[in-house]
């Protein structure tokens, strides 16, 4: 019996059961032991209803261990966990289940579980690279991003990014823009769209099969501080290189890049100004040997040795738009106007509209000029 391919093996009941693992807290039980666990049993049923005695004879667990794991499991009903799990809509893939992402498995600490939004399968993470950076990009980093994730998606491989405002949501917005495939790690659970202000690139990322929304928190499971480093493990795990675009000295992404490195992922990082803040972080990467310096999608297919694929589908030239974002955009035209203009002319507070002016901008309907001058993209029709 082969549980990472034998797909009988996963029955409703035994999904439960590692779902109500993957709740217990304060056990001390974690990936390395259930594995140890479920491969003298090939199930962790007799595991969950085990005694004191049969969990002893596994020699997996102390007895500190044991008798935590006894209280603590009082307290959750692995039927009922599952039940939640179904009516979430997410999909729960266990360390052994087929689907559950492959490179995740070889990393320190792996999840117990997978939670996914979205249409993923194995072969999709084939030939896959994080694209990274700071939340407050200069132009330099957003053109750059959306370059260098768009010719990888173009070229077959998978963008993996986190979802965060900034070059993350560029880099998604850049791959499904090409036709490609797109993986947002989230800090949160799959079913919640964190930050809000990406909520149409979350849709657009479910939608038409770009992707998928992955996260190892419980359907439901609000976003905190702590889940964002624990989640780049996860970015830099799925992937085969990781490319950090902008970061300044104290950015998250930076935390990727090591974690990367750590794990022997190749790492690259686009060189910047030396007297800009947002670049400190990526001149830091390349000066330590770190990272491999970047300037275009291609160096990435040269040194990871991949072959380019065939678009599977057009660029797409018609974006819709609704609400605010397609009023503002009614305002643009193929000649700069400026921020004050769009201001003063829709009505919006400039924080928000600054907020929709950068989603236009992420959907590739707008191109922001220096000194806050916006125009349309020619090549892209809005409706």
């Amino acid at each position: 019996m082969d549980p990472f391919t034998d797909r009988e093996l996963w029955t409703q009941e035994e999904q439960s059961y590692w779902l109500a693992f993957d709740r217990l807290s304060g056990a001390n039980i974690g990936v390395q032991k259930l594995r140890s666990a479920f491969e003298q049993k090939f199930s962790l049923k007799p595991i969950w209803e085990g005694t004191a005695e049969s969990l002893a004879e596994l020699k997996v667990f102390n007895k500190d261990t044991i008798d935590k794991f006894l209280e603590k499991r009082k307290a959750i009903d692995p039927e009922k966990v599952l039940e939640e799990v179904k009516k979430s809509g997410v999909k729960a893939y266990p360390y052994f289940h087929p689907d559950y992402p492959f490179r995740l498995r070889h990393i320190n600490d792996p999840p117990l579980v997978v939670y996914m939004l979205g249409e993923l399968n194995p072969n999709d993470l084939q030939h896959s690279c994080a694209v990274v950076g700071t939340r407050r990009p200069t132009a330099y980093g957003q053109k750059l991003s959306k370059q260098i994730a768009g010719g990888l998606a173009r070229s077959g491989v998978a963008v993996v990014s986190g979802m965060a405002t900034g070059i993350d949501a560029i880099a998604h917005w850049g791959a499904i823009e090409c036709g490609g495939k797109t993986v947002a790690v989230l800090g949160c659970g799959a079913d919640v769209c964190y930050p809000p202000s990406n909520k149409s690139l979350y849709d657009k990322l479910l939608a038409d099969k770009h992707g998928a929304v992955l996260s190892e928190f419980f359907p439901g499971t609000q976003p905190d501080n702590w889940m964002f480093p624990a989640r780049n493990r996860i970015i830099s795990g799925l992937s085969q290189a990781v490319a950090v675009i902008e970061a300044g000295e104290t950015s998250g992404s930076l935390i990727t890049a090591k974690l990367a490195f750590e794990q022997n992922r190749e790492v690259f990082a686009v060189p910047g100004r030396i007297d800009s803040p947002a670049s400190a972080g990526t001149n830091s990467l390349i000066r330590a040997n770190i990272a491999k310096l970047l300037t275009g999608y291609e160096e990435i297919m040269r040194e990871m040795r991949w072959v380019s694929i065939a678009p599977t589908r057009d660029v797409p030239t018609v974006v819709e738009l609704y609400g605010k974002e397609r009023e503002l955009y009614d305002l643009i035209s193929n000649e700069p106007v400026h921020f004050d203009f769009l201001c003063a002319k829709s009505g919006i507070h400039a924080a928000e509209l600054s907020a929709a002016l950068t989603m236009l901008e992420l959907a590739g309907v707008v191109i922001r000029h220096p000194g806050d001058w916006y125009s349309r993209e020619e090549s892209v029709t809005a409706k």
